[in-house]
């Protein structure tokens, strides 16, 4: 799964209109990932956890986006980096 994802920017998440936000990308990358649907979601808040988000169910990525950027960009790394599947993604987050 080598991707090439654009870094997220903390900027990123208070922009609208044009191209998709790398961030987006990711998150779309990880509920393929998870299974899509409610299983796809919940697998990408499990992910994002691990990667060192924070917020709650109501807390936006704009409210925390040094966080948000962050956790996105550590995210993109693991991915970058070839990982095998869900699992292992998540193992070199939480390691």
């Amino acid at each position: 799964m080598a991707n090439k994802f654009e870094p997220v920017q903390a900027d990123d998440f208070m922009k609208f209109g044009g191209e998709r936000p790398s961030y987006l990308l990711i998150e779309d990358e990880l509920m393929a990932m998870g299974g899509l649907g409610v299983t796809g979601n919940q697998f990408k808040k499990e992910v994002l956890k691990a990667a060192g988000w924070t917020g709650g169910a109501l807390t936006t990525y704009a409210q925390r986006p040094a966080v948000a950027a962050a956790s996105f960009n550590r995210i993109r790394e693991a991915l970058e980096n070839g990982v095998a599947d869900g699992v292992a993604l998540k193992a070199s987050l939480e390691g």
